[in-house]
């Protein structure tokens, strides 16, 4: 959750919060400030005053926007956890990004390359989208690259690789060397 959502959520629930205990508190007979002969002559004076619809307005669409990002799913896990004898460990998607990098890193044949990692309950599927070299035979690499980054996740990780994909989405110019 971004910081700005986070100052306006912390305020729109302390304003919820009061609302909420005058409400608590207005059938109390002894409390003459909210008794309803008290209250009348300020709802009285709101009649005509529009700043009281616009925070109205404002609460409402605070309140959207908060039920529309409680049940859309815009942030992904961003770790998977495991437990062992000794607690809690979480592993990073930019931990898998790395290693599935080093992998990619020693294959010959394909340059240019982004990861994304997505987590499923206990396992993690992997998307890799890059260039190959004009030259390479791609079932071969891609194949090969898919085995080695499977291999080296799970080895490095302990959590069970389910898919590999890679996706080439052109052709690199060859690299000349001078000398």
């Amino acid at each position: 959750m971004k910081i700005l959502d986070r100052i306006i959520l912390t305020i729109y629930t302390l304003c919820l919060a009061i609302v909420s205990m005058f409400i608590m508190i207005f059938p109390i007979k002894n409390i003459k400030l909210l008794q309803v002969d008290a209250v009348t002559p300020y709802l009285s004076a709101a009649k005509g005053n529009y700043w009281y619809s616009i925070i109205g307005l404002a609460f409402l669409l605070v309140s959207i926007k908060f039920l529309i990002s409680g049940i859309t799913r815009t942030n992904r896990n961003n770790y998977i956890m495991r437990y062992t004898k000794l607690g809690q460990l979480k592993i990073s998607s930019q931990t898998i990004v790395g290693l599935t990098e080093n992998v990619v890193s020693t294959t010959e044949g394909i340059s240019d390359v982004k990861v994304d990692v997505k987590f499923e309950e206990d396992s993690i599927l992997l998307i890799i989208k890059g260039l190959v070299y004009p030259d390479v035979n791609i079932p071969e690499v891609t194949t090969g690259l898919q085995n080695k980054v499977k291999e080296h996740v799970e080895k490095c990780t302990g959590v069970e690789v389910k898919e590999v994909k890679v996706e080439v989405n052109n052709i690199t110019a060859p690299v000349k060397v001078t000398r």
